[in-house]
């Protein structure tokens, strides 16, 4: 089954965003190396991050979704655009704990519960990014960005996620569901909505074998379920050696003359992909003059 998200109409008052993601979070596994619970956290904040994503309206626009919950996981971020790129990290990709009683893994023991999640849109155009921030509810990443689209933006919203790792650590299935009534969505939909709650939960154990509009048309018969757009989504790092020349200058004329002087070079690494940039002696020397004529500008 390829990765893809899709977005339906219910009843021309309710937005379904649905979702299958087992390819890009396994490339993302593979590239940080994570246990098991640990693929799981950062697997789900990929994925809501990407279908949260799917709405920008312009492919360079950018939302990037961070937990930290003061859990042994520290910081877990994702970023993505409008054409379905994203990119994320887990803090420390080697935690590993105990599964909850239900036999799933314990995302929220690994996240935490006590901070933030924290929801950035830069729609680019030199305009100020939308920060939206709201405390955490239980680490679990879906409760999370649930509360955050209640709090932040007063939009009730179902949002489930999830992340099924088989026991050699291999991804199996990932995707999710978000649900998000329009202003005008009638108590009779709403209805028919939480008649469903009990297949919405099950959205993850039926990835296994069903695609993720054999599983809407399944949850929602009996709606009027129209289908909108569909986009294809995948782990994407856009770092570049300019990018990170660009990051040295920043840095500033002291720190640079100190890589110089000390280690005579200096090496980047991609907290997105683990790709390294090497940069020598003379390298240093060139970002060098530039950052001092950067300096002389301002």
């Amino acid at each position: 089954m390829k990765d893809t998200i899709r977005r339906y109409l219910l009843n021309d008052e309710v937005i379904i965003t649905a979702s299958s993601t087992r390819d890009l979070v396994e490339e993302a596994k593979n590239i940080h190396s994570t246990y098991p619970v640990c693929t799981a956290a950062l697997g789900r904040t990929l994925t809501g991050t990407v279908m949260m994503a799917h709405t920008l309206k312009n492919d360079d626009m950018l939302l990037t979704v961070s937990l930290n919950g003061g859990g042994p996981a520290g910081t877990v971020l994702a970023t993505a655009n409008g054409r379905g790129e994203v990119k994320g990290y887990i803090e420390n990709p080697y935690v590993n704990l105990p599964a909850k009683e239900n036999g799933k893994l314990d995302v929220g023991g690994a996240i935490g519960k006590d901070g933030f999640v924290t929801v950035t849109r830069d729609l680019g155009n030199g305009l100020e990014p939308y920060i939206g921030r709201t405390e955490l509810v239980s680490g679990e990443v879906a409760e999370d960005l649930a509360m955050y689209f209640l709090k932040s933006e007063q939009h009730n919203t179902i949002v489930y996620l999830s992340v099924w790792v088989d026991i050699d650590t291999t991804v199996i299935a990932a995707g999710g569901l978000i649900i998000s009534p329009l202003p005008n969505c009638s108590d009779a939909t709403l209805d028919f909505i939480e008649s469903r709650v009990f297949d919405i939960s099950n959205y993850g154990l039926m990835l296994l074998s069903m695609t993720p509009d054999e599983i809407v048309h399944r949850i929602f018969d009996g709606g009027d379920l129209k289908f909108i757009e569909e986009k294809e989504p995948r782990y994407h790092c856009d770092c570049s050696v300019e990018r990170f020349e660009r990051g040295i200058i920043a840095i500033g004329e002291k720190e640079i003359s100190d890589m110089i002087e000390e280690d005579g070079q200096a090496e980047v690494v991609c907290r997105f992909c683990n790709k390294k940039y090497h940069f020598g002696k003379k390298d240093l020397i060139r970002l060098l003059d530039e950052a001092r004529k950067n300096a002389g500008k301002n």
